[in-house]
């Protein structure tokens, strides 16, 4: 390091610009620290950007205002039995009691905008202090021009969540693109989302402005921010930690001007996603990988493992073994027209009735409805020793047209560029079919038999799709007696190739209460914290309901802050220093 090496000083470092790192920024400026955020892509918002925006929040004030009776112990017994014996009970205790207060300080800063999702059950109703609807919290859209040039820095979705040249589409959009030619409310609410998305184009946006989902979240996380001038620096990486005697100090940005040692007053907060990507974790920690399998992760390709890596480098300690390595979902992989193929997560299609997955061999191996994580690691399951783990999803033409599948929308979406590139197999009967995708002819039929003699009773006897609640939440309520379960019969018939994908990644730096990394001794280091995916799974690898990744990312992010600001005060006081300042105006401009 030479004498003319930039310097940058601070109270709070934050490694990341997911959900984790950008609440743990509003909340510590609004203490009064002064913040720096170094994202290391070029772009801001992490694998939340790309992800549902749904966050797990027992005992919020919502549920509380539509009378459903939830409280923190309740989801910590229910986190328990769904950890069954993982993971950390000091960290499920903390979120619990913590993770309503912490949302709703960012709705009350205006750095956040949620609403219930009562229709959302937990995944594992039968265990202890599950709830049926109101934890899960859906993120309202945002209006991107709000950003005003910043728009440009704000990650784009995944492909796999827009239409139309960069219209955003959320969850709760889908079924009136299914229904828009048969009622009239969804008719207009499509042609409303088009025809602003089209104004939007011909303004010059390089997408439409509606942002939804987990990219709406980070939207009006940067808008709180950027409002309050709080330095984010992209294209600017964490390379190393440095200490002050015992404490860390900050650390060595490595930006596109070159290095800039970054003096961090208070404390560092890793929130870099985890280790998606980084080939030598996922040969140490994935056996399917160890035996030569390969799955497909769907964070950003810059999530490679760097939080942990830099905490382990000066002592911190790996949290306790996972049931699961990663957050899983089947993925399929849709052809782009350059650069590698778009992948496509298989969440609500698979319980819809008249679908059906299968191996190689064409047999049933799962539960299609039962929660992503769960089915894709019996995917990976049934697939061991084989040379790489995939299966495949069956429909007929009633189930395509009625309700799509992976990459190719109810209609009237046109099914034909699917097919000739080759992502979506037809055949006129069910051996053709196999025969075209690679099934065995004979297993196929038998499974479609098996399957169609079943379903006339609307009943999975082998499985039992569609007989308990939160399959029953992503079937088809109009369809009866089970909303999962019709045969498939209507030719011709179709496949999708799936193969396991990853989320995000639940082994992480072991944490206490408050986010502190811990050393192998158990003790805190001090001044650096983790949060997100660079800290442990608090259902130790589970995945018990949707927004549990989130969730506890947005609620540890807030008690990191909280925990910074409150022993600069306390050091202020004991020291006589001066009381924490209110931040003066600092240039929100990139050192690259």
């Amino acid at each position: 390091m030479t004498a003319e090496t930039a310097r940058h000083d601070c109270d709070v470092l934050i490694a990341g610009s997911g959900a984790g790192g950008l609440a743990a920024a509003v909340v510590a400026r609004e203490l009064g620290l002064e913040v720096l955020v170094v994202e290391k892509a070029p772009a801001i918002g992490g694998t939340t950007a790309w992800s549902g925006g749904e966050l797990w929040v027992p005992a919020n004030r919502w549920q509380q205002a539509a009378g459903v009776i939830d409280t923190p112990e309740a989801a910590t017994a229910y986190l328990d039995d769904a950890a069954g014996g993982g993971g950390c009970f000091v960290l499920r205790a903390s979120f619990a009691r913590h993770a309503a207060r912490a949302v709703g300080k960012l709705v009350d800063l205006g750095a956040m905008a949620v609403e219930p999702m009562f229709d959302a059950p937990d995944y594992e109703m039968h265990l202890a202090g599950a709830c049926s609807g109101g934890r899960t919290l859906r993120t309202l859209p945002f209006d991107g021009r709000e950003l005003g040039r910043e728009f440009q820095r704000l990650r784009d979705p995944l492909a796999a969540g827009q239409i139309l040249g960069g219209l955003s589409v959320a969850r709760e959009d889908l079924p009136h693109f299914r229904g828009m030619l048969r009622s009239p409310r969804s008719a207009g609410h499509v042609a409303r989302l088009v025809a602003a998305h089209g104004w939007q184009r011909l303004g010059g946006l390089h997408r439409g402005a509606r942002t939804t989902m987990g990219n709406a979240l980070i939207a009006r996380l940067l808008a709180w921010l950027m409002a309050r001038k709080v330095p984010i620096w992209t294209a600017a990486a964490l390379r190393t930690l440095e200490t002050l005697g015992t404490a860390i100090s900050g650390g060595i940005v490595e930006t596109l001007k070159g290095p800039v040692v970054v003096r961090a007053r208070h404390g560092v907060i890793l929130a870099t996603g985890g280790f998606s990507h980084d080939r030598d974790m996922m040969a140490r920690h994935y056996p399917h990988v160890t035996e030569g399998q390969s799955h497909f992760p769907l964070p950003p390709p810059e999530v490679t493992g760097d939080g942990l890596r830099l905490a382990q480098a000066i002592g911190g300690a790996l949290g306790g073994q996972v049931t699961q390595p990663s957050a899983w979902t089947a993925v399929s992989r849709y052809p782009a027209t350059s650069g590698a193929p778009c992948l496509v997560p298989h969440f609500g299609d698979r319980a819809k009735p008249g679908i059906i997955a299968v191996l190689a061999n064409g047999s049933r191996f799962a539960n299609e409805a039962e929660d992503y994580h769960v089915f894709c690691a019996h995917l990976i399951k049934a697939c061991a020793g084989e040379p790489e783990a995939q299966a495949w999803l069956i429909a007929d033409e009633t189930a395509l047209r009625r309700y799509g599948l992976g990459r190719v929308g109810a209609f009237p979406f046109p099914s034909g560029p699917a097919l000739r590139s080759g992502y979506l197999i037809r055949g006129r009967t069910p051996g053709e079919l196999a025969q075209a995708a690679g099934i065995s002819p004979q297993g196929l039929e038998r499974s479609l038999a098996r399957w169609n003699q079943m379903a006339l009773g609307g009943r999975d006897a082998d499985f039992a799709k569609g007989e308990n609640r939160f399959d029953r939440s992503s079937g088809d309520p109009s369809h009866r007696p089970n909303p999962c379960v019709a045969p498939l019969t209507r030719p011709p018939f179709y496949a999708i190739r799936i193969q396991p994908g990853n989320l995000s990644t639940f082994l992480g730096l072991a944490t206490d209460a408050s986010g502190r990394v811990l050393d192998h001794a158990g003790q805190p280091l001090p001044g650096l914290y983790a949060v997100g995916a660079d800290a442990e799974s608090i259902a130790g690898g589970a995945y018990p309901a949707a927004g549990i990744t989130l969730g506890p990312a947005v609620t540890f992010g807030v008690l990191a802050a909280e925990d910074i600001a409150s022993r600069t005060l306390s050091t202020n006081i004991a020291t006589g220093g001066a009381k924490r300042r209110t931040p003066g105006a600092v240039a929100l401009i990139n050192p690259a």
